[in-house]
């Protein structure tokens, strides 16, 4: 398995998906990873898996 690591700007361009969105899925528990006094970073398969498990759908934007 493959696993493409990106930071915050990484992840909304990759889903492209708005800076308010990304915040939304993050308050509504989007997993991301974070060592101590760093920056979250995240793991595309994983926000994937958890965005179609949370029932948002991809047409041209993640949305529910």
């Amino acid at each position: 398995m493959n696993q493409l690591i990106l930071n915050g700007k990484e992840l909304r361009e990759a889903l492209n998906i708005s800076t308010t969105a990304f915040y939304k899925f993050r308050r509504a528990g989007m997993p991301y990873h974070q060592f101590p006094s760093s920056r979250a970073y995240y793991i595309l398969d994983e926000v994937e898996t958890w965005l179609s498990k949370s029932g948002y759908h991809q047409e041209t934007t993640w949305n529910k």
